[in-house]
């Protein structure tokens, strides 16, 4: 039986096309339109709404329904039958040839973050198996995987398809690492568990419960399509459904685990890593030798099976090794120990060494003699492969292999190649200098491209940092130090050299950095670039740049007058183009209005009409005013992009120039938008306003801020680092998550630590929950504990869009955690705490405390209170009240208005007592081991209140009050 894997469900693909229409406008009359308005104008009068005639006109999008598997129709070579849905991996040509998978990543849909976890992912297929990924080699590898985003969402082939190019779906939702892994496994060549033939003795499917039109995903392939190569079913395999997959409801099962081991109902569907059960089934379909090990780490040690005093098999054995270190690192590699057969032509006893991942790569050493080789071998690529084959072994001890990691060294890129931190794409190591000389070829440029950017934080990247230098050495100008998250720009050398140094502390390890280098040209340096205005280069091309009041003519490749332009005024007025009658379709318009060094431009919007909302999610798609501020160091920051008829409100530019470009597409004319501008000196712009962080210009003064994980000091001045821990004593007020109501950062971890006054607790309630939603909140959640230890008495965990119901602790603590992964993040939560008297309380040989209010010592006790406390004592003892203060409002000896009362709840010998006034009562013991404590207040007047204390007492120690 040849082997294959797991089965699968096939994926639909509906959609509707809408065909769309141009529609004409008849630009107005030049009687009814004007180009200019006074600031008075604009403020006082208002003026009309409207809108052409072609509004129901506008195309409705289509749908898809999303699969996670391709099947592939082909042509079976016996009896020449279309077939699908069958096993793939039962074809020999199917396997990938040698466990080499070549990919392309599509560079331009994912960014750095996402490219980070599909490595990842590659590396923890890698790192179990002898599979390996390479980057695609146009000129060696015909066949390979292109990952990207198509319209099935999360998808692949099962397997290799054999006729080129075949894609891996990635899309958005799908950025969790046990998600790629589980996408990579179909392509490895796995179906899905579930679908076995022997899967009715394990699993049972539950018809009912399944989303219609999706019955298929749950079908059983028979036995000669799918082999489970003699293993047992793993409940535990990455690609297995989960028990709710494609439910009508979130909370049905459609899988159901039957005929297993234990009490316990085993989890089926993780994401989280591979099972040891696939791990053993890729070992076994691409055949992986018994005696070797890929090699993830900075160093190790390996040596092969010793037959000393056991008999080998009588094929002899082949090992084989595979070590694989990030771009920029190289391999040292040292043999000691060499004790094999000697053979004359090395051809059955030896120990071959590539530079590469395969039994192709060039050609090292290859040792046949015996002795030790001092040696050091070492690789030019980041990767190295070693095969021991012995066909003599008994008797041999073989050799001794120790091999070390290191960054650095002289690089030279004659077209492109790759650079990474050490580890990468998990975080570098402490204590770790790297430094790369880069080379291109003369007449030629250095250019870095870097993808993912993750360097330890500070002003002036004092502990971890990149510095790239305009040269070969390390006295050559500076071009950049970098540190922090903010992907860096595109960086040029201006020679064919170029030095990049990398270096980390003992401290915090981050991600790191993943960059491409390209050797580049500048295209703009020549006079054939054939641009009217202006000439801009960058990393691979160049781009023509018109004059503000022009825009390029791509046809007649020259640039034309049109609306917008610069303006240096220090106030006016800008409107859309015929305000205020329609403006005219596929217009694109872009105004630069430039003040004074340090002065700040303030613009108001008195009128705004455009076509689209942000309601609806159409994130203007269509007609739209875009809003940036340029920056002295030639970037610019995004103020919004606003489309509807909500006005944009005052804008405020964070330096000296601020840019307004609007754009309308072919149909639906609106009338458009007014604003009015103003310029004012920025106080923000010297000294950064005394600010430590951020400095935000309002229209008269200034206020400093604080970058994200440090809070505002005292003095309203400095930044202080805030470690998301919340030490709340409050006894109300509000909560939520950082960055909220925009998305939480990745890589989180917060934690609240609520505690109100003794004899009272606490209340949690949220007003928004968005957390990224998973059944087993395996990624992104946020959990409770009773109590002040993290750990311990957990009262739920939660995440997804739907609120928490309200927490509440037992006693006066409760502690809160929130905890983030690297991956998607979602907008967080807001909720609201505060107190609830009473509760049900553990008296011990400890002392407690009880108050009678929250704001007791400060605030006389409220009207209409009622509160009621439990106090349970350990089996075999009792309870001993006693109270320190006691104040409630003076009465009658009756107590009818606002009092104490006190049950002890024994059977034996029930107790009452009822207090009032302000005498403090005297010491009370109960005879069980439950004791009650009420406390009410009448609509009147209040008092002070009172302190309690209690503890736990032996029954031989009882002293009862009279």
């Amino acid at each position: 039986m040849k082997p294959s894997t797991f089965s699968s469900y096939s994926f639909f693909l509906f959609v509707v096309i809408v065909e769309s229409y141009k529609i004409a406008i008849a630009r107005p009359s030049s009687n009814t339109t004007r180009g200019d308005f006074t600031i008075d104008e604009l403020i006082n009068k208002v003026y009309t709404k409207k809108v052409s005639d072609d509004l129901y006109l506008d195309p409705s999008k289509a749908g898809t329904i999303i699969g996670d598997i391709a099947v592939l129709k082909y042509k079976d070579e016996n009896n020449n039958k279309r077939i699908t849905k069958r096993a793939v991996t039962a074809v020999e040509a199917r396997v990938w040839e040698f466990g080499i998978i070549p990919y392309e990543i599509d560079d331009n849909l994912f960014d750095g973050t996402f490219i980070a976890l599909i490595k990842q992912a590659m590396r923890h297929w890698e790192s179990f198996t002898c599979i390996r990924f390479v980057e695609r080699n146009a000129h060696v590898h015909d066949n390979y995987i292109f990952i990207t985003e198509r319209d099935c969402g999360c998808c692949s082939f099962v397997g290799k398809k054999g006729d080129g190019v075949q894609s891996v779906s990635l899309a958005p939702h799908c950025k969790k690492l046990g998600i790629i892994i589980h996408e990579l496994g179909h392509a490895i060549g796995f179906w899905h568990e579930h679908t076995r033939p022997d899967r009715n003795e394990h699993v049972q499917i539950i018809t009912e419960n399944i989303f219609l039109g999706h019955e298929n995903n749950f079908n059983k392939l028979p036995e000669s399509d799918v082999s489970s190569m003699g293993l047992p079913y793993d409940y535990e395999s990455i690609m297995h459904y989960a028990n709710n997959a494609f439910a009508k409801g979130n909370f049905l099962d459609t899988i159901v685990p039957i005929n297993y081991k234990g009490e316990t109902p085993p989890i089926i569907g993780q994401r989280l890593r591979l099972s040891d059960g696939d791990i053993r089934q890729a070992n076994i379909l691409y055949k992986c030798p018994a005696c070797g090990k890929t090699f993830q780490a900075n160093s190790g040690e390996f040596s092969p099976m010793v037959y000393i005093n056991k008999k080998p098999p009588p094929e002899g054995i082949m090992c084989e090794w595979r070590i694989t270190a990030t771009y920029g690192d190289r391999i040292l590699l040292n043999i000691t120990d060499v004790d094999i057969k000697k053979n004359e032509n090395c051809d059955t006893n030896y120990i071959e060494i590539r530079d590469g991942y395969w039994h192709k790569s060039p050609l090292i050493r290859k040792i046949c003699t015996n002795g030790d080789f001092r040696n050091i071998i070492a690789t030019e690529s980041n990767r190295m492969w070693i095969r021991y084959v012995s066909r003599n072994p008994e008797g041999f001890k073989g050799f001794a292999g120790k091999f070390e990691v290191v960054c650095g060294g002289d690089l030279f890129i004659d077209s492109q190649g790759n650079l990474e931190s050490p580890n990468y794409p998990e975080d570098y190591p402490a204590n770790k200098t790297c430094i790369w000389r880069i080379k291109v070829p003369e007449t030629y440029q250095v250019a870095i491209k870097i993808k993912t950017f993750d360097i330890e934080n500070h002003d002036v990247c004092m502990y971890d940092r990149l510095t790239i230098r305009d040269g070969y050495t390390e006295n050559d100008p500076l071009i950049k130090t970098l540190c922090g998250s903010r992907t860096p720009t595109d960086i040029i050398s201006t020679s064919n050299t170029l030095y990049v140094r990398f270096e980390t502390d003992e401290s915090i390890q981050k991600g790191g950095f993943s960059a491409t280098i390209v050797k580049e040209i500048d295209e703009c340096a020549s006079e054939n670039h054939g641009c009217e205005h202006e000439c801009l280069n960058y990393v691979g091309s160049y781009q023509c740049k018109c004059k503000l009041g022009f825009e390029y003519d791509v046809t007649e490749k020259r640039c034309k007058a049109t609306c917008g332009g610069l303006i240096q005024s220090e106030n006016g007025t800008l409107t859309s183009p015929f305000f205020p009658e329609l403006y005219p379709a596929n217009k694109s318009c872009l105004w630069e209005i430039r003040a004074q060094v340090n002065h700040t431009i303030f613009l108001n919007f008195t009128h705004f009409d455009i076509e689209g909302n942000h309601v609806d999610f159409q994130e203007c798609e269509y007609d739209r005013l875009e809003i940036t501020s340029s920056l002295a160091n030639n970037t610019k920051k995004k103020h919004g992009v606003f489309c509807g008829s909500k006005s944009p409100g005052v804008i405020v530019s964070e330096e000296n120039v601020l840019r307004v470009r609007f754009k309308s597409d072919n149909n639906i004319q609106k009338s458009g938008f007014a604003a009015v501008f103003y310029v004012n000196f920025n106080k923000c712009s010297v000294n950064n306003g005394g600010c430590q962080h951020n400095c935000i210009q309002t229209f008269i003064s200034s206020n400093c801020t604080c970058r994200v994980g440090y809070r505002l000091h005292e003095n309203g001045k400095d930044c202080k680092e805030d470690l998301c821990t919340h030490e709340i004593n409050s006894h109300t007020g509000k909560f939520q998550s950082p960055n909220y109501p925009n998305h939480y950062p990745g890589r989180q971890k917060c934690f609240w630590h609520f505690q109100t006054k003794p004899g009272h607790r606490v209340r949690l309630m949220f007003g928004a929950f968005y957390v990224e939603p998973n059944p087993q909140c395996a990624y992104d959640y946020v959990e409770f504990f009773d109590g002040g230890k993290v750990g311990h008495n957990t009262l739920g965990i939660y995440c997804g869009l739907r609120d928490p119901p309200m927490i509440t602790s037992s006693e006066n603590e409760l502690s809160m955690i929130f905890i983030s992964d690297r991956s998607f993040q979602g907008r967080g939560f807001w909720g609201t705490h505060g107190t609830l008297c009473g509760g049900y309380l553990q008296s011990t040989m400890d002392t407690k405390n009880i108050y009678s209010h929250v704001k007791y010592g400060v605030k006389d006790y409220g009207r209409n209170i009622a509160c009621e406390w439990k106090i349970i004592a350990l089996k075999g003892y009792s309870t001993e009240i006693a109270f320190i203060d006691f104040g409630l409002e003076e009465q009658q000896s009756t107590c009818d208005f606002d009092y104490v009362e006190i049950y002890d709840d024994s059977e034996l010998n029930p107790l009452y007592k009822k207090f009032c006034g302000k005498k403090i009562p005297q010491k009370f013991i109960s005879y069980g081991d439950e004791l009650t404590v009420r406390f009410q207040s009448d609509l009147s007047t209040g008092g002070k209140g009172f302190h309690m204390v209690y503890k736990g007492v032996e029954v031989n120690e009882k002293d009862y009050a009279e």
